[in-house]
């Protein structure tokens, strides 16, 4: 019964039941604000455990879905520990909750599912574990572009960039760019911009590795000047921007940056800030300095090989779960495998030249129509959702409808009037307001009665404007 309950897309699992479960849910929205600001601030783990034992004394639908945000909190906290193993058993309670209990396809799942995804490629990426990182990458951005979240999506795809920038294939490098560039196409710095910032960060790093060092600073310059010293990427930034002078030999700019990321309270970025310096210190002859800085690294690399030991587990872990959601068929893999070694080793150079250019061309035009379509599929769900919006609003009595719908509109395509003032400036207001009506999806009887016209003028107003607009009609006009 539980099962079925929650499987059902109208079911409530969001409202809190008393106080104390309106307490609870507000603690955990305070460790998410954080969690997802990816603020240097962390909460301790213990802070959860009362919060989870709570919602595991019964099964109910809103307890199970406080359980699974509760799993993906803790696991984010024991990750920003360096606890990946607990981290991961943490998450991968939160997907069994999820897969068992609730429907993918509602949005504050699939959000959910998203972020959990995203940090699992975190994880991944950790142990350089290239497969694992790719496919939870990629669960993360397909569950963030079917529910329609944008922000979400833009961190995925600097994820999956910076995931092809660091495994540094032969020709995977302008995959990287490519997820760089389409996310920066689609964010908008005002409203996104730590996800703007993360984009500028990975495609900087894309250009660093490539020796564009005029063109990374630029972009490392970008992502600095989106967000402030209370995000960790802001250190990060200034650690990887010091790389870049340094590889150009100058050391008075790379200690400038690094003493900026050593004021870090992340320990990791705090002792890689610590062997630049004590590095950059040698190369200018200063060893008195360097020590200091080289006993920091010594600390935090005993200290490492511990931990290294706590997270043996990690990835099994993953790989277990993903093993359960994808069919084994492997064989056919490696026959074609063997093939292929058989192949190459008679190829001639040329010919395996010619043919690495053809993949890597395929791959590109591959990964192209994939996040084309990805990014249709997202503005039409997000177009239908607001349909609805407007919908509900025209069948509500009472109020200015149409001028809450008309504000609907402007929220959601803001460009939309300066379209209709350079293509179109002979129409007139009425006309203008039919166009958007009916691009809502609003009957020629519901946009008559918005406008206060008869029926009959609203039909010959659409009949006119569609006979001058090409096949995509309305849509033509809002762009």
């Amino acid at each position: 019964m539980v099962m079925m309950g929650c499987s059902k897309r109208d079911c409530d699992f969001l409202t809190p039941v008393d106080s104390q479960d309106r307490e609870y849910a507000a603690l955990m929205d305070s460790v998410e604000t954080a969690v997802c600001d990816a603020k240097s601030v962390f909460f301790s783990d213990t802070l959860l455990m009362p919060v989870l034992a709570f919602y595991e004394e019964d099964v109910s639908c809103r307890h199970l879905w406080m359980q699974a945000r509760c799993h993906y909190l803790l696991g984010s906290l024991l990750y920003g520990q360096d606890k990946q193993e607990q981290a991961t058993a943490q998450f991968l309670q939160a997907l069994e909750l999820l897969d068992e209990h609730f429907d993918e396809s509602q949005t504050p799942v699939g959000q959910l599912y998203s972020k959990i995804h995203f940090l699992t490629t975190r994880v991944a990426h950790l142990f350089s574990d290239e497969q694992i990182s790719a496919q939870f990458g990629r669960l993360g951005l397909n569950y963030a572009v079917a529910v329609g979240d944008t922000s979400w999506m833009l961190r995925s795809m600097a994820n999956l960039g910076i995931m092809y920038e660091r495994f540094g294939k032969p020709g995977e490098g302008d995959s990287a760019y490519y997820y760089c560039d389409g996310g920066l196409a689609m964010a908008d710095a005002q409203r996104f911009p730590y996800e703007t910032a993360m984009l500028e960060n990975v495609l900087a790093n894309c250009l660093r590795h490539s020796h564009h060092y005029d063109e990374a600073i630029s972009h490392f310059e970008k992502a600095g000047s989106l967000i402030d010293s209370t995000y960790l990427l802001y250190y990060r930034n200034y650690l990887e921007m010091a790389f870049v002078y340094y590889k150009r030999q100058d050391y008075d700019s790379a200690v400038v940056y690094l003493e900026k990321a050593f004021k870090a309270e992340d320990e990791s970025i705090k002792t890689q800030s610590a062997f630049g310096l004590a590095d950059c210190y040698e190369e200018m002859g200063d060893t008195l300095k360097a020590m200091p800085y080289y006993n920091i690294v010594k600390a935090h690399q005993e200290k490492q090989v511990v931990m290294a030991n706590q997270n043996g587990e990690a990835m099994p872990m993953l790989n277990a779960y993903l093993r359960g959601r994808t069919s084994p068929g492997n064989h056919p893999v490696l026959f074609w495998v063997a093939i292929a070694i058989v192949l190459l080793a008679l190829m001639t150079v040329v010919f395996v030249a010619k043919r690495k250019a053809k993949a890597k061309e395929v791959q590109h035009m591959e990964e192209v129509k994939r996040l084309q379509a990805m990014l249709e599929q997202s503005a039409q769900h997000q177009r239908e959702l607001l349909k609805q919006r407007v919908l509900t609003i025209y069948q509500t009595a009472g109020g200015d409808r149409l001028s809450r719908i008309l504000g609907e509109f402007e929220g959601a395509y803001p460009s939309a009037g300066d379209r209709f003032e350079q293509s179109c400036p002979s129409l007139n207001e009425t006309e203008r307001r039919i166009i958007i009506l009916s691009f809502l999806g609003l009957r020629a009887k519901e946009v008559a009665d918005l406008l206060g016209l008869k029926e009959n003028t609203v039909t010959q107003y659409r009949s006119n404007l569609k006979k001058k607009a090409d096949i995509n009609g309305f849509s033509s006009y809002i762009g």
